[in-house]
């Protein structure tokens, strides 16, 4: 009896092993990629996220965890535009993984096909952090979630062929529940057409232009530059002189000058989210975006009632 009771444990061990090394390992930059990697990958992948939520997404450290999952991993997604520009290169240079590196089927760069603004007529690093492509935050765009999905999709489709009605089936019920959150997010951005924003960094550019705001000024000088005391006062200054304006910041913002501008010019601070998993119920994209709509909703609500 033990005999038999120790080689029904061997077989169930031996299976949930074969289960896992059948598992197509995946790798991504930000978590917001991870969520649509899990959502269309389902029992099919296994997925580790660099970046964890919080961080600035060009200024990420290499770990040498990070080195270790990228040489492992059969498939790699960035969001691209150069948005990852500070730790990418690093990792695909030193992994040692063939199978992830931009051209193979094992590299997925998400942004393929969006329509990015803000494209520079030229790149002088005088103007600061600038991309090349334009802006690289399309994950924080309501359309970005779709090209985002469709690019994950093509992609594991490539890798594993043989799952590929799987991986289409998945995506066809995560496609139905974007819809729904299209439709939710354009009835809370109809009114907001001319509501004026100042910005700490330009993460949220899309939303801006997609929902008609208008926005005053930054206080990052230039796309990441830190702010000197002269340009603090005079976009302080210039805050002064209008009415109900909120001012957009992801957590990684430094949250002295933050105050600072909020305390000084009167403005309604809001945090938002810049990625999935940095703040409460942002876990998926579609949650996230929720929370980021809902969030843009109360300050303009609390300012029109004000």
């Amino acid at each position: 009896m033990a005999m038999r009771v120790l080689t029904l444990i061997a077989l169930v061990l031996l299976s949930l092993c074969a289960e896992a090394a059948d598992k197509l390992k995946v790798v991504t930059s930000i978590p917001d990629l991870a969520d649509l990697a899990r959502r269309i990958g389902g029992e099919r992948v296994e997925v580790l996220s660099i970046c964890k939520g919080l961080e600035n997404p060009h200024f990420v450290s290499i770990k040498p965890s990070h080195l270790v999952a990228m040489s492992r991993a059969d498939v790699f997604v960035q969001v691209g535009l150069s948005l990852e520009v500070a730790f990418v290169p690093g990792l695909l240079e030193n992994c040692g993984n063939p199978r992830i590196q931009p051209g193979k089927p094992g590299f997925i760069n998400a942004s393929l096909g969006f329509a990015a603004i803000d494209v520079p007529g030229a790149v002088d690093r005088k103007l600061g952090d600038v991309h090349p492509q334009g802006n690289p935050h399309m994950n924080l765009s309501v359309e970005g979630g779709a090209v985002m999905a469709a690019n994950i999709l093509k992609g594991l489709c490539a890798v594993d062929p043989a799952h590929k009605a799987d991986y289409e089936a998945r995506h066809a019920v995560w496609s139905r529940e974007l819809d729904a959150a299209l439709q939710r997010w354009k009835k809370l951005g109809e009114t907001w057409k001319g509501r004026k924003v100042c910005v700490y960094h330009q993460d949220y550019a899309y939303i801006i232009r997609g929902y008609g705001l208008v926005e005053l000024g930054s206080v990052e000088p230039q796309p990441g530059i830190p702010p000197t005391p002269s340009s603090l006062a005079k976009l302080i200054a210039k805050l002064r002189q209008e009415k109900d304006v909120c001012l957009l910041a992801a957590a990684w913002a430094r949250r002295s000058e933050l105050e600072e501008v909020r305390d000084q010019a009167g403005v309604t601070l809001v945090e938002l989210p810049n990625m999935c998993a940095g703040l409460p119920g942002t876990e998926s994209w579609i949650g996230m975006m929720d929370q980021l709509h809902n969030r843009l909703a109360e300050a303009f609500g609390k300012q029109k009632g004000s």
